[in-house]
């Protein structure tokens, strides 16, 4: 099997009045680890539950691991795990006796069940909690003990929405560390804010906006779209009215989303030195004062910032027309 992701041509309309996703095709290769990018509303959790067979597309076809996902498709669903962005469990249970019904459901034996019980709460941290009622844990054990559950059957594809929301920094970096042992084993779809979790562990991105497939792609491609450096200016004053001349007068895009920060590609015929100080002209010409003048590489938030950004832009342009 070379792909276990194939979405062609997939649309997904909400009672007759919202697409959700519209038109959309990609083909993800087996074992690999892909990120999926997209603020909220950009069909992220449409794409999921169609991938996972909680609901049909509209239109077009969605196969898993070779095979048509659908609702009814409990074989291929018993291949694959599921971790929910808001996991719910049942208050009285510990995570032993959760984690066991979880097992039972998949039809596991008694021994093998009991091996992967202990080898799983091992491996997100829950040993010493194992036997404390799931209603008294924080919302980072509950996200870890929804990562256990969703390996307890062993499965060949890997849905996790937001693992590491809600973690604290060491739980955060088993589960990354976790996931890189996945690599070449499991195919993983990874949707996450935090870009920087992506970076880490993804060789493959989807970028999403307003129902559309904006990208798909290694991210080396999608960090490609970047020129070789970016200045990054911090800045205090009146930043709008210096932002709003930077884009009028030179016709560049912010890519960065902090109001007293300022991140703008540099193109590679472009002298650095005139470039600053025209920046710094429109600066003092605004009142704007300039505290830090930095240039950085390539970033993978810079990239896809870039990406919605443009997309968005040209969505107004189309509107305007109209």
């Amino acid at each position: 099997m070379n792909e276990a992701i194939v979405f062609q041509r997939v649309t997904k309309i909400y009672e007759h009045r919202q697409i959700a996703v519209a038109d959309i095709s990609f083909r993800l290769p087996a074992y690999s680890t892909v990120g999926l990018l997209g603020a909220n509303g950009s069909g992220k959790s449409t794409i999921l539950r169609l991938a996972l067979g909680l609901i049909t597309p509209s239109a077009g076809g969605v196969q898993i691991l070779g095979k048509p996902m659908h609702p009814g498709a409990r074989a291929v669903r018993q291949q694959v795990g599921f971790l929910s962005d808001d996991p719910a469990f049942p208050r009285d249970l510990t995570a032993i006796g959760y984690l066991q019904f979880v097992g039972k459901c998949f039809g596991l034996e008694t021994e093998e069940l009991k091996a992967r019980l202990g080898t799983l709460l091992r491996a997100v941290g829950l040993m010493d909690d194992a036997g404390r009622k799931i209603g008294t844990f924080s919302t980072g054990m509950k996200t870890r003990l929804g990562i256990a559950a969703s390996l307890m059957n062993d499965p060949e594809l890997l849905v996790w929405d937001e693992p590491t929301a809600g973690l604290d920094p060491i739980s955060r970096r088993q589960t990354l560390e976790l996931l890189e042992t996945f690599r070449g084993r499991k195919t993983v779809i990874l949707s996450s804010h935090i870009l920087g979790d992506i970076d880490r562990v993804c060789d493959r991105l989807l970028v999403l906006n307003q129902g559309q497939l904006l990208f798909d792609g290694r991210r080396s491609d999608l960090e490609n779209l970047l020129p070789e450096s970016v200045l990054e200016l911090r800045l205090t004053g009146p930043v709008d009215q210096f932002r709003t001349a930077v884009r009028e007068r030179l016709g560049r895009v912010d890519l960065c989303q902090e109001r007293d920060r300022m991140r703008l590609e540099l193109n590679g015929e472009e002298s650095v030195g005139q470039f600053v100080a025209t920046l710094l002209a429109l600066a003092k010409e605004t009142g704007t004062v300039v505290n830090g003048i930095n240039s950085t590489g390539r970033r993978l938030e810079d990239a896809y910032l870039k990406l919605i950004t443009e997309d968005e832009f040209r969505g107004f342009l189309r509107a305007s027309k109209n």
